[in-house]
């Protein structure tokens, strides 16, 4: 039977080229075509509820504002076909200052994306992950990185890998596991914290004060990679293997 890196590349393709259009064409199912493994339990979750909405992810970056709506894609749908994905943009704290007459302001942003992808077996889900990362690591988005620096996930993973790299004005974490026969993955990037930003763009002006005095976000890169890596995507894990679990035994 076709393995379902090649129907969800195809649905991908299809999706861009006509929205609503079926990948799979008359839509009948052979026997050997059924789904089976993680996919079978997990093909039609939809991606904000693996995600919790990213409440969590939210409270931990002093979310103060959503802009818009979050997506939530069940798998087929959206740019990530093989997915259930969940994406958002948010507001962040704001920095104020008056110097003189001036007055200066500057929110913060965030941009979050998730997703969850089952597979029929393990094979499936272990090449699916070094697609993944091997993507990441191309950076075919040409995206200038001045530093990057790689780690892994706590927790029991089959393979795990976090990435955090710097531009001049936003920091990225990537972060991607694997436990048995599917793969999640989360990515965050941020504006730099905009009251740290006045300082270094300015100490002339604050020179009783500090980048760290100054920073308005209630996490720095190396708490919120802590956390992520630590803690987040280990309780993501478990809570996708008790859901998981649940439904298989129905």
């Amino acid at each position: 039977m076709p393995s379902r890196r090649t129907r969800g590349a195809a649905a991908a393709i299809a999706a861009l080229a006509l929205a609503g259009c079926s990948a799979t064409g008359t839509g009948d199912t052979t026997e050997a075509e059924q789904p089976s493994g993680s996919y079978a339990v997990m093909g039609d979750w939809l991606g904000c509820e693996v995600f919790g909405d990213f409440a969590d992810l939210q409270a931990q970056l002093g979310v103060t504002a959503v802009d818009g709506e979050l997506q939530s894609d069940a798998i087929g749908e959206g740019v990530d076909a093989e997915a259930a994905g969940c994406a958002g943009l948010f507001d962040l704290a704001t920095f104020e200052d008056v110097q003189g007459t001036f007055e200066y302001s500057s929110t913060g942003d965030a941009a979050i994306r998730g997703g969850l992808a089952p597979w029929n077996d393990e094979a499936e889900a272990t090449a699916n992950f070094a697609d993944r990362v091997a993507q990441r690591r191309e950076n075919l988005a040409g995206i200038t990185y001045t530093g990057e620096t790689e780690g892994e996930l706590a927790g029991e993973w089959d393979e795990s890998l976090a990435i955090t790299a710097e531009t001049e004005n936003r920091t990225y974490l990537d972060v991607y596991g694997r436990k048995g026969d599917w793969v999640v993955y989360l990515s965050v990037d941020y504006l730099h914290d905009p009251g740290a930003g006045a300082y270094e763009s300015a100490p002339e002006f604050y020179p009783d004060s500090s980048a760290e005095a100054m920073a308005v976000y209630p996490f720095t890169t190396e708490s919120l990679v802590a956390w992520v890596t630590g803690e987040h995507l280990t309780q993501i894990q478990t809570e996708i293997l008790q859901r998981a679990e649940s439904e298989a035994g129905r």
